[in-house]
């Protein structure tokens, strides 16, 4: 009897252990670099202030090889108000406990505030389903260094968006990536639970 107490007890503390490579929940800052890889090149003053955008993170981690991305940004203009979302769903490659790869598909939702209309994606959001069916698909990929001794994680991150929206009738174009678009982005992540 004692032995198969022993038995649930060790499986109880092992497996939650096993299966959670990244913490189960991680809130963070983020900068996102708000040129394209090919503009980078181009740029005059590739580190001017202008060329970010700053936000936060979420990521749920429920199981070693499946997570939940939602990083957001926070854009002010003139008499105007942004949020810019990209979740996505990946697949992580915890590698020694500490490092996580993850690659992943979501799209882009942008939100904006001028004067009192909210639109999603440039339409009023009366016509949500027709701003989601214009969105286009995006490729993330990502690699996070978990601290270990500080409840504390490190992030790079490149999101690739395809080359056609969803309701613009180029089922090929929407699976195909536009490299030269992509973007990069630094998490820093309080590792929660």
């Amino acid at each position: 009897m004692k032995r198969r107490m022993l038995a649930v007890l060790i499986a109880l503390i092992i497996i939650p252990t096993a299966l959670t490579a990244a913490p189960l929940l991680q809130f963070g800052g983020l900068v996102s670099y708000n040129r394209t890889v090919v503009e980078f090149t181009e740029e005059e003053e590739p580190w001017n202030i202008n060329n970010f955008s700053f936000g936060a993170d979420l990521r749920i981690n429920p199981v070693k090889n499946l997570s939940l991305d939602i990083p957001v940004t926070i854009g002010f203009g003139k008499d105007a108000f942004s949020l810019a979302a990209i979740p996505t769903i990946n697949a992580n490659i915890p590698i020694a406990e500490i490092v996580d790869i993850a690659v992943g598909v979501g799209t882009q939702l942008d939100f904006t505030k001028a004067g009192d209309t909210w639109t999603l994606n440039g339409l009023p959001m009366d016509e949500a389903g027709g701003a989601l069916a214009g969105s286009k698909l995006v490729y993330r990929a990502g690699l996070t260094v978990n601290l270990g001794i500080l409840p504390l994680g490190i992030g790079i991150n490149a999101v690739v968006p395809g080359s056609s929206g969803f309701g613009e009738g180029d089922i090929g174009g929407i699976f195909i990536p536009m490299w030269e678009s992509t973007r990069i982005s630094i998490v820093a992540l309080l590792n929660l639970f």
